[in-house]
């Protein structure tokens, strides 16, 4: 099978959708440029799962504007730049509500790129390509690397890096090898035009990838093999209250070298069938403590042949939790993997027990279906049955938070909505369901619930 697989097309159609970064083009010669307008409307009720809380519900817009274009003078060279602002509104709650000082009803945050790179290709003649500074990364499907900036809460989702890519078309084998240095802010070049520096992520990252893909071993499957290593420092003046974002939660931040290797397998079974599957290990230290764990993720997918191109999967994740009774760690860290892979929801309340978006201790079994309702719209529905790997209460949040009693996390429902009409006009409707267990204390137990409306205007 060829990189040209109408699968790996649409593979990463999805991704993009949740990134989400698809654009319209129009190209001059060699400028190509475009711009988009993306509008939401959010309802959360109980973050925090305590109906009680002054901030458990949140009524919110979301503006964000994009300008991007590129220059490619050559086949071997070009330039990529794209300049967005995200601003905000909140009506609820009010602002006197909010124990952070200083938080803004009205947010209007920075102006910045976060896409600005060069591109060189066939270097030499070889199938050697190299992408140098602000960019997009996207590593199979996103599972531990795809967000550089998670406290942003998907306004970007960049990396500073520098990415070889090497084409070995006789063994159908990619290799990338990839150098991140993410800064905690956005104080670093180029900085934001208005001068609005805000934190993006908790500490200061640097990194090493080396990752595989080969099409050839199994016919039908695209097989990848990774190495990532990751090294967090500490930063000294974090500003990260994350008013952006309407989230009180401050976030430490972490330290430590963290190495993980893993497998990942994405293909088609006799019939109707596909799958994916990709495993994690896990080893370092984290927060001046021994670190070895592990993760699972995989799905498999029956294809119908009707006329709403209907599916069913049924899916299991698992990353391992801190045993309380090891001096060790062994709660997985999702690396570079912060955003909703699977709920919006959720993203809000990880931080009962880690960070914002950061899933650990996790079992989680889906059960869901998709269907082509309308030529132009998508319709998916998913249910989610939550399980912690431990009953870990080692950090003064997990002892206020977590029960420490049981292990079921609750019941998730999920359903998706998603339209895309013209290459102008976009948007989708998200609503979800928690119904939280025993896993969490007495006093976090309400319901939950999630509702989103957007429209993307693309030009």
């Amino acid at each position: 099978m060829s990189f040209s697989h109408p699968r790996g097309w649409i593979a990463a159609a999805v991704i993009a959708c949740l990134a989400p970064n698809v654009q319209a083009s129009n190209t001059e010669g060699p400028l190509s440029w475009g711009t988009d307008l993306r509008l939401r409307q959010i309802f959360i009720g109980n973050v925090g799962l305590n109906d009680d809380a002054a901030t458990a519900d949140r009524t919110f817009q979301r503006y964000r504007g994009r300008l991007w274009g590129a220059y490619a003078p050559s086949e071997q060279l070009s330039l990529d730049a794209r300049l967005i602002w995200e601003g905000r509104h909140y009506a609820q709650p009010e602002a006197e509500d909010w124990p952070p000082i200083g938080f803004e009803t009205w947010y209007s945050g920075g102006i910045l790129f976060d896409r600005l790179a060069l591109d060189l290709s066939d270097l030499g003649g070889t199938p050697l390509s190299l992408k140098l500074g602000r960019q997009d990364i996207i590593l199979g499907n996103g599972w531990l690397v795809l967000d550089g900036t998670p406290i942003d809460g998907s306004r970007t989702i960049y990396f500073d890096a520098a990415r070889a890519t090497y084409v070995a078309e006789p063994i159908d084998t990619r290799f990338d090898l990839i150098y991140i240095d993410q800064s905690a802010d956005t104080g670093r070049f180029p900085r934001p035009l208005n001068d609005e520096v805000e934190d993006v992520t908790e500490q200061y990252e640097t990194g090493v990838i080396l990752y595989g893909r080969n099409d050839r071993l199994i016919d039908g499957t695209d097989l990848d093999g990774y190495f990532i290593y990751k090294h967090d420092r500490a930063n000294p003046t974090p500003g990260n209250i994350r008013v952006d974002n309407g989230a009180p939660f401050p976030s430490p931040s972490d330290t430590g070298d963290i190495y993980t290797t893993g497998l990942r397998a994405d293909g088609s079974l006799p019939g109707p069938w596909s799958y994916r599957a990709e495993g994690a290990y896990q080893w370092g230290e984290r927060n001046d403590r021994t670190l070895e764990a592990l993760a699972f993720n995989g799905r498999l997918t029956y294809a119908f042949d009707d006329a709403l191109a209907s599916q069913l999967h049924l899916g299991y994740e698992y990353l391992s939790g801190d045993d309380p009774d090891s001096r060790s760690d062994q709660a997985f860290d999702p690396l570079w993997g912060r955003w909703p892979q699977w709920s919006e929801l959720m993203i809000y309340q990880w931080p009962l027990e880690t960070r914002v978006g950061e899933a650990t201790n996790l079992h989680r079994l889906n059960l869901g279906w998709a269907a082509q309702v309308h030529p132009t719209t998508r319709l998916t529905l998913d249910y989610h049955g939550l399980w912690a790997d431990e009953e870990s209460t080692r950090t003064a949040g997990q002892l206020a938070n977590i029960s420490g009693e049981d292990r079921f996390r609750g019941h998730l429902l999920t359903g998706w909505l998603r339209a895309k009409f013209n290459r102008h006009l976009s948007g989708h409707l998200v609503a979800e369901y928690l119904a939280p267990g025993d896993y969490y204390a007495e006093h976090r137990r309400d319901d939950a619930y999630f509702v989103r409306a957007e429209v993307v205007l693309s030009w």
